[in-house]
């Protein structure tokens, strides 16, 4: 099985898009991120014009939005590579389109420019996806790979899409996030460290550390290992999810304040429990809860940096749209603004949408 390399420990980098000075800043900083990344130099160009493009089309279109952007990666076994990217979301509140497909055609423009801004994001990345509707503003995805973007793209049998932000004037995250995957399934953490700043971090990275190398145990099992891992540290709150495709379900375990929703294909919701307490301190053995689970799930998780007031059906069409344009939407309208925030979408890749 391919398997999703935990990248859950290093916050993305958030550019704010306000004026034009922003643009050339973002695609600096970016551009540093993937020469660090060891991607060639046609690559990083093409990085540079996605960046550009995006911040363009935001101060055009909407005013003002922002650019979240992070390292991906993906281990392949056959033969053994690991590959490595760069994720970009485009966030606006703009006026959002009606036609997307009309976008594309050579010329189009909404606010009297050329009109090639979107069809050039669509062909200098690898991997591309948008969603808009009129007075909900615009998201986009891009991807592009560091090597021959042109290789076939990673087709494990889950995908997900995360934003993971520190609060305001921080800059380590107090929230961190796993995913592990092997041949026995696909086991996911999301971790909310006591606080803010470099102590938060520091307890959230040592929950998602006790993950990697136990993912095939029990959740329950998980949960008691980050506890001992975290007794040293400030303490956190913690989710783990399970996802059991043999069996049809979703196994859950949760102490603390971190929510985990199941969304079903007719948009029914299932809220999983968890149990108070503090992950590494004042923690009474977790329990285990399960809900059905299909190929047409979503398990939305996410820390309280995010309100609890969001409806994915609020958004037509987003469901079927990559789990990291879920992610960042949701990240957009109900961020508190004034905490770390982690929301991460996982669902089975059989579902995905036309991108």
């Amino acid at each position: 099985m391919e398997a999703l390399v935990n990248d859950g420990t290093t916050a993305q980098q958030q550019f704010l898009v306000i004026d034009t000075s922003q643009v050339a800043h973002a695609r600096r900083s970016v551009g540093d991120l993937a020469r660090g990344l060891g991607f060639s130099e046609t690559a990083a160009g093409r990085v540079a014009i996605v960046v550009t493009e995006c911040a363009t089309n935001i101060l055009k279109h909407a005013g003002h939005g922002e650019l979240l952007v992070r390292r991906i990666a993906f281990a392949q076994p056959h033969p053994a590579h690991v590959r490595v990217g760069i994720e970009l979301l485009a966030l606006d509140k703009g006026p959002g389109v009606r036609d997307l497909q009309a976008c594309f055609e050579d010329g189009y423009t909404t606010a009297g420019s050329a009109g090639s801004g979107m069809g050039a994001i669509q062909r200098q990345s690898d991997e591309f996806d948008i969603w808009s509707q009129p007075g909900h503003g615009m998201a986009l995805r891009a991807v592009i790979w560091g090597d021959d973007g042109r290789l076939a793209q990673p087709r494990g049998p889950f995908e997900f899409g995360v934003v993971n932000l520190p609060v305001a004037d921080e800059t380590l995250c107090g929230d961190a996030w796993g995913v592990e995957s092997n041949e026995d399934g696909v086991t996911i953490m999301v971790a909310d460290g006591l606080g803010h700043g470099p102590l938060a971090n520091t307890a959230s990275v040592a929950a998602v550390h006790a993950l990697s190398g136990n993912a095939r145990l029990p959740v329950v099992e998980i949960m008691d290992r980050a506890h001992e891992a975290l007794r040293s540290t400030r303490g956190a709150a913690i989710g783990i999810a399970r996802f059991d495709g043999a069996n049809g379900k979703l196994q859950f375990a949760g102490v603390g304040n971190i929510s985990a929703v199941v969304i079903q294909n007719d948009g029914t919701r299932r809220q999983m429990m968890s149990h108070n307490g503090i992950v590494g301190h004042n923690m009474r053995r977790a329990q285990e809860v399960d809900a059905p689970w299909s190929p047409h799930s979503q398990l939305v998780m996410h820390s309280d940096g995010l309100l609890t007031r969001w409806d994915t059906g609020h958004y037509p069409g987003l469901a079927l749209r990559h789990p990291s344009l879920i992610a960042g939407v949701l990240y957009r309208d109900c961020s508190r603004g004034r905490d770390d925030v982690t929301v991460l979408v996982a669902r089975s890749r059989a579902q995905a949408g036309v991108a």
